[in-house]
């Protein structure tokens, strides 16, 4: 990883938070783990204005993102849940959101040249014929081990904007790619993804309708 990447990141943020700590041996990992930086950062993208094309946040997170070092891209796929959230929260209102529609055509645009375009698939068992666990009273014609290709997630076409026809793809792409990284996602980031999941399911009519994240 590029130290003076992170440590580039690191200052560019300090200007736009109110209060940053003193920057680390490992500023990538503070960015990452430190409490204080993602309560403040948290904060900002659920403000009632944050996500428009001139938020200085979401500008930082675009450019930090596309600066390519692994380490720092981890640190904008944390803030995921929330820049979703909010902004499926907020798009029925007709706010400027071109600030959070860059950052999530960013994190697609990378899983559509990772996939190189193509679909994710698993094989699964045929279910129609016995596991090898099991003995079968008729003899099978096919194979008992035979699979079934499955698709997890279509095929990816590049997109430069985000319209109402492909919000849900755009958005779900993402979230793909923050599962991906789960096991590297501090606790706190997974706690705002769980109160996202409640609110998508409907669990919290209130936030869903003042759309304030």
């Amino acid at each position: 990883m590029s130290d003076t990447k992170a440590e580039t990141a690191y200052k560019s943020l300090s200007s736009i938070l109110t209060n940053t700590p003193p920057s680390s041996q490992n500023p990538a990992s503070s960015l990452l783990y430190d409490p204080e930086i993602s309560s403040q950062v948290s904060a900002l993208l659920r403000h009632p204005n944050s996500g428009a094309g001139d938020d200085n946040l979401c500008r930082w997170l675009y450019d930090t993102f596309q600066s390519s070092d692994p380490q720092l891209q981890l640190v904008v796929v944390r803030f995921l849940p929330i820049i979703a959230g909010v902004y499926l929260s907020r798009v029925t209102l007709r706010k400027p959101l071109a600030g959070f529609e860059a950052v999530l055509l960013a994190l697609y645009s990378h899983e559509t040249t990772s996939r190189k375009g193509q679909s994710l698939t698993v094989n699964v068992p045929d279910l129609s014929h016995p596991s090898i666990y099991h003995e079968s009273k008729a003899p099978s014609k096919n194979n008992a081990t035979d699979l079934n290709l499955a698709v997890i997630s279509p095929s990816l076409e590049p997109h430069g904007t985000v319209r109402s026809t492909r919000r849900a793809r755009i958005v779900g792409v993402a979230l793909e790619l923050y599962y991906s990284k789960i096991p590297q996602m501090p606790v706190g980031s997974k706690i705002e993804f769980c109160e996202f999941c409640q609110a998508w399911a409907g669990q919290d009519g209130d936030m869903r309708k003042d759309g304030n994240g």
